[in-house]
């Protein structure tokens, strides 16, 4: 059974449901700090995209092989690591978490074929900058500090 759709419409439905409770949301900050309400509606509308992606794409007649060992220790892999990156976040603060974990989601996701240690350390950098250019920089929003430096 091909559950594309089925997810693209609950991605979709989660995704406009966000938005429309993001945007109800009236935080007062003491500088207009934009992260309350900005980065949920930011995250919906990467569901609201895959959703739509889902659903627009032509229907597949694929069968569907059991998951691999490989694909199911590589999805167990990227679970970890988003674990990882919270706790991070927390412990050491948004730039060492994200240069870490970017690192590693490149790792996991270029597998052993592809894998070059400098290219991972390329787009981690790339990444965690663009992200503070674009939060704390142009829109002057608070990136999380960590407890322990």
């Amino acid at each position: 059974m091909n559950t594309d759709r089925p997810l693209g419409a609950t991605l979709l439905a989660l995704g406009a449901g966000g938005i429309a409770l993001a945007l109800q949301l009236s935080v007062r900050t003491f500088n207009n700090d934009p992260g309350p309400k900005l980065f949920p509606i930011f995250a919906c509308a990467i569901l609201v995209i895959c959703g739509l992606g889902l659903l627009l794409q032509p229907a597949r007649d694929d069968h569907h092989s059991p998951l691999r060992r490989e694909e199911f220790w590589r999805g167990t892999g990227m679970a970890a690591l988003l674990c990882f990156f919270a706790v991070a976040l927390w412990l050491v603060g948004f730039h060492l978490a994200s240069l870490l974990a970017t690192f590693g989601l490149y790792w996991i996701i270029a597998g052993p074929e592809r894998r070059v240690w400098w290219c991972g350390v390329i787009y981690a950098a790339g990444v965690t900058l663009g992200v503070h250019l674009l939060f704390a920089t142009a829109l002057g929003a608070f990136l999380p500090r960590g407890i322990l430096f």
